[in-house]
């Protein structure tokens, strides 16, 4: 007998007969589709397999974001020449790879010498990355990126390298589900910076802190040290010695004083002297010089930069010779 049409009908004589519409429909569908397949979903069982995915991950992450470098120099009572490279763009025929051959030989040869990388170590346009810029790139990113990580790795094997960190053109084959930090730096014992980050310089009496990053907002064509001011301030807390950054293709540095220490910021240039692309897109199409250095003394702190690797090179030769 119907009771309600709306609600159900009672399907025999007692009262437990009472079905609801949405039971008859139910019963109707397991009928028709016995074994259809019911959806579970639970929150704390997706949410502990996310953190078990990101504790994978961060097992697997060859970059970290802070590090300790102590180097162990020629001469450990004479100071040691960081050279802050970044923006190689190896690959692209813009670069003036006879400048990169000899401050990489200056590096290797020239004792207290040692390097640090600081994004853009290839050119690395391709399809999904500026492909209109691809035709500035003769060999594909595979052997760009195998061939300055294997000269880089040779460094490393040495013991000349303090860091490396990343990079946008490093990036670019990310689309394509390419690490570039794993697949070309999982061998390198230096530390490495996949998101930028904050070294410890141990030398001698001191602990030098150097931040840098590819690239900072507060970019300014006309004070090119405020992004990095910004960082030291915001990324820092001020507490830094050295802040670096690179991208823009501008080189300065500039000493200042902040709460009576002396700081250095740098932007660092770089070696694609040749820049058609940036130019056709308002950039600016002469990249400005590479090889700013960074003096640093072991029994007091005392920090000195240097605009050109060879007056970085006089400067320690001298020391040398007047130390014989």
């Amino acid at each position: 007998m119907t009771t309600d049409q709306h609600d159900g009908i009672f399907t025999g004589a007692s009262e437990d007969s009472f079905k609801s519409k949405e039971q008859i429909i139910q019963e109707s569908q397991e009928k028709v589709f016995p074994d259809k397949k019911e959806r579970s979903l639970d929150f704390d069982r997706v949410t502990n397999y996310l953190q078990e995915g990101r504790e994978i991950n961060k097992d697997f992450e060859i970059g970290q974001r802070e590090a300790v470098y102590a180097p162990e120099a020629e001469y450990p009572d004479l100071p040691i020449i960081i050279d802050l490279a970044s923006d190689i763009h190896y690959g692209s025929i813009g670069v003036d790879y006879k400048h990169l051959a000899r401050d990489l030989e200056i590096v290797t040869e020239i004792p207290n010498f040692r390097l640090a990388g600081n994004g853009d170590d290839v050119d690395n346009f391709n399809a999904i990355f500026h492909s209109e810029a691809m035709q500035e790139n003769p060999l594909p990113s595979q052997i760009q990126s195998r061939a300055i990580a294997k000269k880089l790795l040779e460094l490393d094997d040495k013991r000349r390298i303090a860091v490396i960190s990343q990079g946008n053109h490093n990036r670019a084959g990310s689309a394509g589900g390419q690490d570039w930090y794993d697949s070309f730096l999982s061998e390198f014992r230096c530390p490495v910076f996949t998101c930028g980050g904050l070294l410890h310089i141990q030398y001698g009496v001191n602990d030098y802190k150097l931040l840098l990053n590819h690239t900072y907002w507060g970019k300014s064509k006309l004070n090119p040290t405020n992004a990095v001011k910004r960082m030291i301030e915001y990324e820092g807390g001020g507490d830094i010695d050295i802040g670096w950054l690179g991208h823009v293709h501008q080189s300065t540095y500039e000493h200042f004083e902040r709460g009576g220490k002396d700081v250095i910021a740098v932007v660092s240039g770089t070696f694609k002297e040749d820049d058609k692309w940036a130019s056709q897109n308002g950039i600016g199409g002469r990249g400005q010089q590479p090889g700013i250095c960074v003096a640093l003394y072991p029994n007091e702190r005392r920090m000195q930069a240097f605009k050109d690797i060879r007056t970085a090179v006089d400067f320690m030769e001298g020391m040398i010779e007047k130390r014989k």
